[in-house]
């Protein structure tokens, strides 16, 4: 069966953790020797220019024009005739099916393909502007109530986001594959600890000195419990500070006037997007990585911090809970209070060394990580075989 993984080609990094997950993933299934039976390839509109594909690409094209084929490919899923082409396109190449890598996200409609989900949040969670509000809220139900049933399989990140999906959709759970969330490329970055320093000088941040918050600028990311939080924290530890990473996504300005109301101008740092090699630094020199996120199930930073030496500190969900067990601190994300004792427990060495050593036991047996991620899809895909190969490449019903 010849599967051919979806590319975006407009997928960029200062995406976030979204691009940090699909980046090194990519990657991954490029590497990877599949199972026999198995042939796996990539497609798309248009090759980036980051990647150096070892596996066959196939690039999907209408006129031949790039500009042209950028806008068509804008509207291809709305016009019966392009989505035909692509189809032509992709059976001239024995693609059997597509994997689309990106939750809520299928491109060609009446060809068979299985996609990831990494949550259901505006249902799991609450009614954050992002999640509830200017039709994303419809634009999201709509995927979950009609698109995604139409998978032949839907890859979760966790059991607990396979029972969210359940729970949420009453998806059929034979349908829903659990294809592991793991760290991003962050943790195979090299660099010298001069270098490491060197970084944090850049950033004027001080080893052991600030805990670190990676996350976009979004209302479910919680900045400003953590804020309270850190408010509390702060009385009693004058030299520590909050160091907020992360692409603004419409709550940033907010949250700097939060922190300018409650007086944490000189603790707080903003620097904004930074490159792999200085997240490195600040993982390893980091007090503590502090996760308030309300959204769940799982979060890829704890998993980073987790490789990388770092505290993890973060929000009691459950998804949390079965990817760190007691690796990690947990607090409720809406107890500022609860948060701030957190913050003041991890700077204690026992409990430091303590939670390091317990995170080190839950490593060495961890599900979460990037092998596994991909034994799990080599397995899942090879389960798919009879289902798919039922039929051939007709869509007609008679």
């Amino acid at each position: 069966m010849k599967i051919a993984v979806w590319i975006l080609s407009d997928y960029k990094q200062q995406i976030g953790g979204g691009f940090a997950l699909y980046d090194k993933f990519i990657q991954l299934i490029d590497s990877w020797n599949f199972s026999n039976g198995l042939d796996v390839c990539f497609v798309g509109y248009n090759s980036p220019s980051y990647y150096s594909f070892r596996k066959k690409y196939i690039q999907l094209q209408f006129s031949g024009l790039g500009f042209l084929d950028k806008s068509l490919a804008r509207i291809s899923h709305k016009v019966s005739f392009l989505n035909q082409h692509q189809q032509s396109i992709l059976r001239s190449n024995a693609v059997d099916m597509v994997y689309y890598p990106i939750q809520g996200f299928r491109k060609i409609p009446n060809f068979p393909f299985v996609v990831s989900n990494w949550d259901i949040g505006h249902k799991a969670s609450y009614a954050f502007p992002e999640l509830g509000m200017n039709y994303s809220f419809d634009y999201r139900d709509k995927w979950y109530t009609k698109g995604i049933f139409k998978a032949l399989a839907v890859f979760a990140e966790s059991q607990t986001g396979k029972e969210e999906l359940m729970y949420f959709t009453r998806l059929n759970p034979d349908r829903i594959k659990i294809v592991p969330l793991f760290p991003g490329g962050v943790v195979d970055v090299k660099a010298e600890e001069e270098v490491q320093l060197a970084k944090l000088k850049e950033l004027r941040l001080n080893s052991q000195r600030y805990f670190f918050y990676p996350a976009q600028f979004w209302a479910h990311k919680n900045h400003y419990n953590l804020l309270q939080a850190f408010a509390i924290f702060a009385k009693e530890n004058k030299d520590i500070q909050l160091v907020l990473t992360g692409s603004d996504k419409g709550n940033k300005t907010y949250i700097k006037e939060v922190v300018k109301t409650i007086g944490l101008n000189e603790r707080v740092v903003f620097p904004g997007f930074i490159d792999n090699e200085a997240m490195l630094a600040v993982y390893r020199h980091a007090s503590g990585l502090v996760m308030p996120s309300f959204l769940g199930p799982t979060n890829m930073p704890q998993l980073e911090a987790r490789m990388l030496g770092c505290p993890v500190l973060c929000s009691d969900l459950p998804g949390h809970k079965e990817m760190l067990g007691e690796g990690a601190l947990y607090f409720d994300p809406a107890d500022p209070m609860e948060i701030s004792r957190m913050l003041k427990k991890v700077l204690e060495p026992s409990e430091r060394a303590s939670l390091l050593s317990k995170a080190a036991i839950s490593l060495s047996t961890t599900s979460f990580t990037a092998e596994n991620a991909l034994r799990q899809l080599d397995h899942h895909f090879q389960s798919l075989i009879p289902i798919r190969m039922s039929w051939g490449n007709s869509d007609k019903i008679f």
